[in-house]
């Protein structure tokens, strides 16, 4: 008899109470001992214990995997002590899927580069040996080789109190095996219990891809690979329980599998493949951008009689209104009309997306082939709310689905383009709908050919489906595009994971109006974050300035337009002599990029000097200009000086000046906590780059065009005069803008024989938004609303016990506590219906940078929520 007391004891020197725990061949023990639990496991003696051992290592660095804390011997067993993980099976109410896909790939990328003597050992789960038990599986030699763990099972996963997986054990099965395989033992379990199984397990796929890319031809084989694991289970189990037959833990999944294994029956493998392309963002069906480049340059025949580029297109969302003569049925169209029970799926969801043209027509109107083709179905569908009579055409490289036709009227055979078909079927005989054509193509015949779609897989079926119009070539399109119900699922597969999110539970915004920004729920929201929205968000004399030139003409600078012209003459007259040669660009960090290059130009010198965490932009080069980006890998030529705030700044700032090209500043430093310089620390600066003969650049991409109210510009705070400007985010509003300022004299050593041109940069559509974004900044009086609402804010904030208020007009900052402190407010003025930021070297300031429109009451709101949110 073990008692795991005694061994924890002797062994590892701990005191503690041992329950027992459930194992397949080992003894495992919960210890806990004071305020520590572990967990103790007695093997019998085997080789591979090594192997487990050295796989626990290696993964020491990931939060999921318990690590190795002693290892022994008592009376032939083997002894290990693992650290204990928390959280509560899997069997014991699931979890969240994507997170399990998410943890099992953590662990593959970390087993990556693992290698050790015995990791090619065979082993009994390894699912390449499944064909022992005559089960067929896909080739896998080509895929991607490496250690997995092999058995994430529904006892071997952990799951917070959130519901999100926490942990996975038990390293005992490892394999060196194809990387999928792994993947495919997570699936095929977590399969278990859920009514619609081959659906269910996307989002397990989808959670896998985004910690770890799934290739394409892993995905061909996953599938099968999944079904192949829950039969392997159960001969598995067969065989050791025959072998064992009072080891009941040999049972332990049983039921869930064969259950799981029942639901797959019938199920389409290329199915289920296609949608875990979908869900990892590949397009769905392979053959589909093929079949649509094809036919964008193919001719096809009219597939009905009549005039269906003028004919009505209706909306069929809530219902059918009375049709008379020909009317077209829009593709992608969200339907309430589809509540027979065969449009329910398994899993209590309803299919309600149309995927294909509806051509309303009378009953026994001809319905003529497309294409050249071959019938590949012809079948009655008569049960109320299907087809009725269905005909499928094999043309060459797609086909196309042809619904709602009277079943003896049914072509066979060879069909030749323009050739009759079938008739339409009246509402008896064709499903019981309003007389018309239901035309869909397909790229692949799968599933049971459905016109109508689950919302959640419109994109599956978007790819498997192309748009119709592809044949009938009407002009104004036929394609709804309704709302998108996957946002947050899609963005990390479809959209770089290196954007990130505000918030914890991320906003989704539909409309913005003045200093508001609008939930997809209807939720309102004070927007103290937007300095790109200036003059408010969807200013109307901005939007319809910009419409109204978009109707007429937008094209480059390298023709002449007058709106370029006025806007650069505005402009300039907003800035001091002689600042008034103007370029136009499309950002502000395209702005900094070409100032970098006007500033080497002009000097004939590279090496630029930079204030400490600044940020100019995201391109390489200004990255490079960025040490709130670079962090302590400091680029070579550039030099960092230290914030004008700090103790000896222009000491600092001296000793790095040798022979620079430029210094780069922000005329109000914003990440790095919206920093207000000394007074005369500009003057000082610049005087001394420019003795060196270096360039003085004021970025005033975050501050400008009068957001600090007194001023126009930043830099005027100290009374000095940049040579080159750079101007971005609140110029157009929201609309795409930026412009560099500079002296006719630098202007002038730019012209080196290499023509500068920027494709959008200046053209009438921009110069048209500029022009009305200083139209509204002068007939609004924004600069002296901004300087009266700073006021008021500065003056509500002082009131609070923080640790710094500080900034101009409305470009202010907060200091608190700690960024654990920042992080709570900001969530809690979100709860409370105000959005903020946080920045700083320690994002432990609140950023306050409205639209310049918020209006009092606006600004009281705000210090209401802060004093409950703090």
């Amino acid at each position: 008899m073990i008692d795991p007391e005694r061994v924890a004891r002797e062994l590892f020197g701990l005191d503690g109470v041992a329950t027992a725990l459930p194992g397949e061949h080992d003894l495992n023990f919960r210890l806990e001992s004071g305020d520590a639990r572990y967990v103790l496991k007695l093997h019998a003696p085997r080789p591979d214990l090594a192997l487990e051992d050295a796989v626990l290592a290696h993964l020491s660095d990931v939060p999921a995997v318990p690590r190795l804390a002693g290892s022994g011997a008592d009376n032939g067993h083997t002894v290990r002590l693992l650290s204990w993980l928390d959280g509560r099976p899997w069997a014991e109410g699931g979890g969240d899927l994507a997170s399990l896909g998410r943890v099992v790939a953590r662990v593959d990328r970390a087993l990556r580069d693992f290698t050790h003597p015995d990791m090619r050992r065979p082993h009994r789960w390894d699912l390449r040996r499944a064909a022992e038990f005559g089960i067929a599986l896909p080739e896998l030699g080509h895929l991607p080789h490496q250690v997995i763990h092999n058995d994430a099972n529904e006892h071997n996963v952990l799951v917070g109190e959130d519901g999100r997986v926490t942990g996975l054990i038990d390293f005992g099965d490892v394999v060196y095996a194809p990387r999928v395989c792994g993947l495919a033992v997570a699936g095929a379990y977590a399969m278990q219990g859920r009514p619609d199984p081959a659906r269910a397990i996307v989002p397990v796929v989808r959670g896998y891809h985004e910690a770890a890319p799934l290739r394409e031809d892993e995905l061909e084989v996953l599938f099968p690979l999944m079904r192949a694991r829950l039969e392997m289970s159960v001969a598995m189990a067969e065989r050791q329980y025959a072998a064992a037959p009072d080891n009941d833990y040999l049972l332990i999944s049983q039921a869930g599998v064969r259950e799981a294994l029942q639901r797959l029956e019938g199920e389409d493998a290329t199915l289920a493949y296609f949608r875990f392309r979908d869900a990892c963002g590949y397009e769905a069906s392979p053959n589909a951008r093929r079949v649509r480049n094809r036919l964008a340059i193919t001719t096809a025949h009219p597939v009905m009689d009549g005039d269906l580029a003028h004919a009505p297109v209706l909306d069929l969302t809530e219902g059918m209104p009375p049709v008379e003569g020909l009317a077209i049925g829009r593709y992608d169209e969200e339907r309430g009309i589809y509540t027979a029970p065969e449009f329910q799926t398994p899993d209590g969801r309803w299919r309600t997306r149309h995927m294909a043209v509806d051509v309303f027509a009378p009953a026994g109107t001809p319905v003529f082939a497309p294409f050249d083709g071959v019938v590949e179905r012809r079948e009655n569908r008569n049960q109320l709310g299907d087809y009725g009579g269905l005909l499928v055409l094999r043309h060459d490289g797609c086909f196309t689905l042809h619904g709602h036709l009277d079943p003896k009227t049914l072509a066979r055979g060879e069909v030749r383009a323009g050739e009759e078909i079938a008739r339409l079927g009246t509402e008896a005989v064709n499903g019981g709908w309003e007389p018309h054509l239901h035309l869909q193509l397909f790229t692949d015949l799968v599933g049971d050919l459905p016109g109508v779609a689950l919302s959640d897989e419109a994109d599956v079926w978007r790819s498997v489906c192309p748009d119709p119009n592809l044949l009938l070539g009407l002009p104004g399109g036929v394609a709804a595009r309704p709302p998108r119900p996957d946002i947050a699922a899609r963005r990390p597969v479809v959209m770089s994971q290196a954007l990130s999110l505000a918030y914890a539970e991320p906003l989704h915004l539909v409309r913005g109006e003045g200093a508001y920004l609008y939930g997809a729920d209807g939720r309102e929201y004070l927007d103290l974050v937007n300095n790109v929205a200036h003059v408010g968000h969807c200013h109307p004399r901005v939007v319809e300035a910009g419409a109204r030139q978009m109707a007429v003409l937008n094209t480059n600078t390298r023709y002449l337009h007058g709106s370029v012209i006025d806007y650069a003459r505005r402009l300039a007259a907003t800035l001091p002599d002689p600042l008034h040669v103007c370029f136009f660009v499309n950002s502000g960090s395209e702005a900094n990029d070409l100032a970098l290059r006007l500033a080497a130009a002009h000097t004939a010198r590279e090496d630029v000097i930079v204030l400490d965490h600044a940020y100019h932009g995201h391109l390489r080069s200004t990255i490079a200009l960025s040490p709130y980006k670079f962090g302590s890998d400091r680029p070579p030529g550039t030099h960092v000086a230290a914030l004008p705030t700090e103790p000896g700044a222009l000491e600092s700032l001296s000793a790095q000046i040798e022979a620079p090209a430029a210094f780069f500043a922000e005329s109000v430093q914003g990440c790095g906590g919206q920093i207000v310089y000394p007074p005369g620390y500009l003057t000082a600066a610049f005087a001394a780059v420019r003795a060196a003969g270096g360039v003085c650049v004021a970025d005033e991409v975050q501050v400008g065009f009068g957001r600090i109210g007194e001023h126009f510009w930043g830099f005027e705070l100290d009374g000095v005069v940049p040579d080159i400007v750079t101007l971005g985010k609140p110029i157009g509003n929201g609309h795409p803008l930026g412009a560099v300022v500079t002296t006719p004299e630098i202007a002038d050593s730019f012209l080196t024989g290499m023509e500068y041109f920027n494709t959008f940069g200046g053209n009438p559509v921009s110069a048209e938004i500029g022009l009305a974004v200083l139209d509204v900044i002068a007939d609004e009086r924004l600069r002296a609303h901004a300087l009266e609402m700073g006021a008021r804010l500065t003056e509500g904030l002082r009131a609070f016990d923080f640790v710094d208020v500080r900034g101009r007009g409305l470009f202010l900052g907060v200091q608190l506590e700690s960024r654990e402190v920042a992080a709570r407010v900001k969530e809690g003025l979100k709860a409370r219906g105000v959005l903020i930021s946080t920045d700083g070297p320690n994002d432990d300031v609140l950023k306050i940078k409205p639209p310049l429109v918020i209006s009092a009451a606006d600004c009281d709101r705000f210090l209401e929520a802060l004093w409950d949110a703090r």
